[in-house]
């Protein structure tokens, strides 16, 4: 798309040079030179920023809506007007993330809990983790696996909280490396061969089974001239069109006492890979057997006939199983990444 009708009341996330902001919108400018917002934030931060805002077409890259407004919701005089801030502005209609999940994922990352020894803390936390039986797991620092100079932080999430454990500090504990192999958790990591290379030789604790990200990015593309290292930052541009600047890659995690400003990268960095993993096993992976599933779901609802429906439920009959096709893994064409698997 290259024009995005705006009304007030949406919010919306703009792509900036430099940063990302996400608010509400108050009013679009003259001539289209510039939106107004209330309630903005910080995307990367996610902290206010006081008093409305406005933004310019010559500074906006990237505009997303997050959240419309129903017809007849919006209490602007004004008409729909098209945006078009800006030609270099890159306009797309919606993230595959809503809102409410966004805050929810900004406030686990608010209230990570930071473990560096086997205190209370440490216990509780080993406590709770014993009862998930999904979790999303990254480290920091180890770029390099095994033979990475001083692997950093062992971040766990859950669908409600974030651990980070320190391993610089207090090594992986004997509970801790239990639940990491426990072949009743189901794991996800994104490019989990380093992780588990520093777990296995560095800390002696096996990863169990794991859904790795980008193996399944690798797998459900035929784009063989980019088969690289995908960071988990481009997978989530990707496929939840989350914008490309909403990660500090700058920011580092070898010197200690780690500030909250790392504290809050590192949990950023696992905190939407449960979303991520979703995204890409039901809406692209699963999505050929999905059809069969609804093509199958509606083959008898959806006959309007009642002597073809009494037919069909004849004991011992059951044709509609002959139609259904049998499984292969979606593997998207060449260059259709931003084809919406859904259409």
């Amino acid at each position: 798309m290259d024009k995005l009708d705006l009304v007030k009341g949406q919010v919306i996330l703009l792509e900036l040079e430099d940063e990302c902001v996400i608010g509400e919108v108050l009013h679009i400018g003259g001539k289209k030179t510039f939106v107004r917002m209330k309630n903005v934030r910080d995307f990367q931060s996610n902290v206010p920023i006081a008093g409305n805002q406005d933004f310019y077409s010559s500074e906006i890259r990237n505009i997303k809506i997050i959240q419309d407004v129903e017809p007849g919701e919006s209490e602007s005089l004004e008409p729909r007007a098209e945006s078009g801030l800006s030609s270099k502005a890159t306009v797309e209609s919606t993230t595959r993330i809503n809102l409410e999940d966004i805050q929810e994922t900004y406030d686990r990352i608010d209230n990570h809990v930071f473990i560096f020894q086997t205190d209370i803390k440490y216990h509780d936390a080993i406590k709770y983790l014993r009862t998930q039986r999904l979790i999303a797991l990254g480290m920091e620092e180890v770029g390099a696996g095994r033979h990475s100079t001083a692997p950093s932080l062992l971040s766990i999430a859950t669908p409600d909280r974030i651990y980070l454990f320190d391993v610089m500090w207090m090594n992986v504990p004997k509970d801790l490396r239990a639940i990491l192999g426990d072949p009743k958790v189901r794991r996800v990591a994104h490019n989990a061969r380093l992780v588990e290379d520093v777990l296995r030789h560095r800390f002696q604790a096996p990863l169990g089974k794991c859904f790795d990200t980008l193996v399944a990015h690798i797998s459900t593309t035929n784009d063989y001239d980019d088969q690289r290292e995908v960071s988990i930052q481009e997978c989530l541009a990707k496929y939840l069109n989350l914008p490309s600047n909403f990660f500090d890659s700058n920011i580092r995690y070898n010197s200690r006492p780690l500030n909250e400003t790392q504290r809050k990268a590192a949990a950023k960095n696992v905190a939407f890979l449960l979303v991520l993993q979703d995204y890409l096993l039901h809406e692209i992976m699963l999505e050929p057997f999905y059809r069969s599933c609804r093509h199958y779901g509606s083959s008898l609802a959806g006959d309007s006939e009642h002597l073809a429906s009494v037919m069909k439920l004849s004991k011992g009959r059951n044709d509609d199983l002959n139609d259904i096709e049998r499984f292969r893994l979606n593997i998207r064409e060449k260059n259709d990444d931003n084809d919406d698997v859904n259409d």
